[in-house]
């Protein structure tokens, strides 16, 4: 049975979502001790034995991140110092997955620049080539968990509930405290021309979407992401897309002042997600069923357009731009799975 998408509007939100606020700045000491807080969601352990997952799946050690650049998918493995190349995966020039040793532990995040990819981790910053070439820039970060980037500038979000703003050199230009955490940072793309460069924090344990501004540190208008968010992504449009894990829900914000445009029920923990810029689709994981499903954005709601079975404990996906191939990677190891664009029919 269908259930119905619940819709907020400017003045809903605020009877659905606590509005939060908080004070940018560049010190050390911005106190966050304040802050209302709860235990971060997790997902849910996935089952074993469910459906054959859908597609392609080619060997892959249990990873935790996941990007894409021209034909390149870059897969960050669980143990923090390995990134895994593959070329063209679902695809049949039959190459080999390629691991690239990183020259840094703890690394914890990874993301596609133009031609190239570039990790973080307590270190610094490693940018990986597509030949597998691996070259760090020295940073002291204390607690890493995030990356994100804008232009010329490099973001990083720290557990300690710091968002960090580096030049493309390494060069510390901003720090700006107050958050519990910095889970996720987003950048709405160019291609989102009422809100074009909007810099959002995701904070898990406040499960709340904070916009801010990185030259100055002014905080904008935040709001709740109901009681355990854990993942997010920005599509074309600027909509700023949340899984709501611990309440089997998925949440879109958008405009400045950002308000709740979206809220809609999902199977049980969903957790990671990727956005098809072509299709106007919105992939969810729900690790509890072991299945990731489409829902199609392109009225303004959320849609089913299908589902599709994967691989166990999905940690990251991504769509690739070029083929429109969506990826999936496991945390435990169970491959990385590539999933052609016509598995969904309009």
């Amino acid at each position: 049975m269908r259930v119905r998408t619940r819709w907020t509007a400017g003045f809903m939100a605020a009877a659905v979502a606590l509005t939060l606020t908080a004070c940018g700045s560049d010190s050390e000491d911005a106190d966050s001790s304040h802050l209302d807080t709860l235990p971060p969601a997790a997902a849910a352990q996935s089952p074993t034995g469910t459906a054959k997952p859908v597609g392609t799946v080619v060997p892959q050690a249990a990873a935790q991140k996941i990007a894409v650049s021209g034909t390149t998918t870059a897969v960050l493995g669980t143990d923090g110092r390995t990134v895994t190349l593959h070329a063209t995966p679902g695809g049949t020039d039959g190459a080999a997955p390629r691991p690239v040793g990183l020259p840094i532990d703890g690394v914890v995040d990874l993301v596609a620049v133009d031609d190239h990819f570039l990790a973080v981790g307590p270190k610094g910053l490693v940018r990986i080539d597509a030949d597998g070439r691996a070259t760090l820039t020295e940073v002291p970060i204390d607690s890493p968990l995030s990356l994100a980037v804008d232009g010329d500038k490099i973001l990083v979000g720290t557990e300690k509930g710091k968002l960090l703003v580096l030049s493309t050199t390494g060069e510390r230009l901003h720090e700006y405290g107050g958050y519990a955490r910095v889970d996720d940072v987003l950048v709405a793309p160019d291609s989102a021309s009422e809100v074009s460069g909007q810099v959002s924090v995701l904070d898990r344990a406040q499960s709340a979407v904070l916009p801010i501004d990185i030259d100055n540190g002014d905080r904008k208008a935040s709001l709740r992401a109901g009681n355990g968010a854990t993942n997010a992504v920005v599509d074309r449009f600027g909509r700023i897309l949340v899984t709501g894990t611990r309440d089997n829900e998925i949440y879109a914000f958008f405009g400045e002042p950002i308000i709740m445009r979206l809220r809609h029920p999902t199977p049980a923990s969903p957790f990671a997600l990727a956005y098809d810029e072509k299709q106007n689709l919105l992939w969810v994981s729900s690790t509890a069923e072991n299945e990731a499903v489409a829902y199609d954005l392109s009225r303004g709601d959320a849609r089913e357009r299908g589902r599709v079975a994967t691989v166990g404990q999905v940690t990251a996906m991504a769509v690739d731009p070029a083929s429109g191939r969506l990826l999936i990677a496991s945390g435990r190891g169970d491959g990385l799975q590539a999933v052609a664009p016509d598995a969904i029919k309009p």
